[in-house]
């Protein structure tokens, strides 16, 4: 869903996972979990690297048919495991030194549910410079966060809650 407050424009998403907040939360820290899951399916991750405490930073560095497509980075702002995660998270392209980065905020919160289940929810927001500067990513946004979240599931040990 992509939500429009004002000014302010967000992206939710929420799902349950098959797998445990704890490995759900490390997917997000850990670089050879990172890179099962963290970008979509028409990207391939070259690189993660993954400094796992507030102030640390994240780059994924990743490609489409053997090009660069440049990269995401950012540094983590809140650390709770296994409850909270929230990040800078930009989207830089392969020409950074024109002005190609944009900066957004994720923010990460994880529940407990039944069964070893996660309720997962994920606000991305300060997407307006995205959303000018690159529509077709913005686009993207909701069906990337969903088509990760599937991967995720996966990396984190549990079997899609969702089949297709």
């Amino acid at each position: 869903m992509i939500r429009s407050d004002g000014p302010k424009v967000a992206v939710r998403v929420e799902r349950t996972l098959n797998a445990s907040p704890e490995r759900v939360f490390r997917a997000f820290l850990e670089p050879d979990l990172l890179r099962q899951w963290i970008a979509p399916d028409d990207l391939n991750v070259d690189r993660v690297a993954v400094d796992p405490r507030v102030g640390g930073r994240i780059e994924v560095w990743h490609s489409r048919n053997g090009a660069s497509t440049g990269r995401f980075e950012g540094y983590f702002l809140k650390i709770d495991p296994p409850r909270e995660l929230v990040y800078r998270w930009a989207f830089v392209g392969t020409e950074p030194e024109n002005g190609e980065h944009f900066d957004t905020l994720v923010t990460v919160r994880l529940r407990p549910q039944p069964g070893g289940q996660t309720r997962i929810h994920v606000v991305h927001e300060k997407l307006e410079d995205l959303e000018r500067g690159a529509p077709h990513v913005y686009a993207r946004l909701v069906p990337g966060w969903n088509n990760c979240l599937d991967k995720l599931e996966r990396a984190a040990g549990g079997v899609p809650s969702d089949p297709r």
